[in-house]
């Protein structure tokens, strides 16, 4: 006798999940291969200095 299994349907969770991690990796894929020009950070005294 055959046994057909049926599909559970995916829940919303398990998308938002997925969905989160890969926003994070991508993010994380930027800050890591952005130029180093794109993302600059001064400190405070860099920014009084130049006033």
């Amino acid at each position: 006798m055959t046994q057909v299994l049926q599909s559970r349907p995916r829940s919303f969770g398990n998308y938002a999940a997925v969905a989160l991690f890969l926003a994070v990796y991508a993010g994380v894929l930027v800050f890591v291969f952005a130029p180093k020009d794109l993302i600059s950070v001064q400190s405070p005294t860099a920014l009084i200095a130049t006033d």
